[in-house]
């Protein structure tokens, strides 16, 4: 099974102002194909805040000319369909894709996925923190921040060293051991990627949750959909 990862990089605030995507495709635990395009994010989107510039380098007049995302979506969610989908932070990139489903009345991919955050905090434990660049200095892999094209490919080669160094030899078998959940994305609905307790039950009073271990309801914590 292919692995494909995925990055988006937002206009703006607003769910779903993608002005770019990276897909990286990792086969046999080697990198086969990675690829950056440039989106015209949607009418109601269609603004760059000198902020959101400062952090990927996109402006305004470098997605004038390109095309919109249905122009890129039959072909993207092939690929996303032929394997496990990766996201750093997920929950985000999965937003913006659901988020530009429904802006532009486009159906689901139907994939599954990982977030390589939530199973980073599961693996190695104990690390500074457990954003992308981080992650890819513990690995020894360099690469440019904020770029779609290298945050994809960078948040495959941090699951790669995982898979490695864990010795599991199936993708099931890797999130078994740490208690992640896939996430879904279909048409028959969503589900987030999430880390499991290990082997606790929360109890239950009143039809409410109760939350006794912080430790487990951190590591589900999701970021804004609005974030950069």
């Amino acid at each position: 099974m292919d692995l494909i990862a995925l990055d988006f990089e937002t206009a703006n605030s607003l769910p779903g102002s993608a002005c770019s995507f990276g897909v990286a495709v990792f086969r046999n635990g080697e990198l086969r194909q990675c690829a950056e395009r440039l989106i015209l994010p949607h009418a109601t989107r269609r603004f760059i805040p000198s902020f959101y510039t400062s952090i990927h380098g996109i402006r305004m007049e470098d997605v004038a000319d390109a095309p919109e995302f249905p122009y890129y979506a039959e072909t993207l969610f092939s690929i996303l369909e032929s394997g496990l989908v990766l996201a750093h932070n997920a929950a985000f990139d999965m937003g913006v894709l659901r988020s530009l489903c429904d802006l532009y009345h486009l159906r689901s991919p139907e994939i599954r996925y990982l977030c390589t955050c939530k199973t980073a905090r599961r693996f190695w434990r104990g690390l500074e923190n457990y954003k992308l660049d981080t992650l890819c200095r513990k690995i020894g892999h360099s690469f440019q921040h904020h770029d779609a094209r290298e945050d994809a490919a960078a948040a495959g080669f941090v699951y790669l060293a995982m898979l490695r160094e864990s010795g599991c030899t199936t993708d099931e078998e890797f999130a078994d051991r740490l208690r992640i959940r896939p996430g879904t994305l279909s048409e028959r609905g969503d589900s987030p990627c999430l880390a499991l307790p290990h082997g606790r039950k929360y109890p239950v009073r009143t039809g409410t949750v109760k939350r006794k271990y912080p430790e487990d309801a951190a590591e589900n914590c999701t970021p804004s959909p609005g974030r950069p």
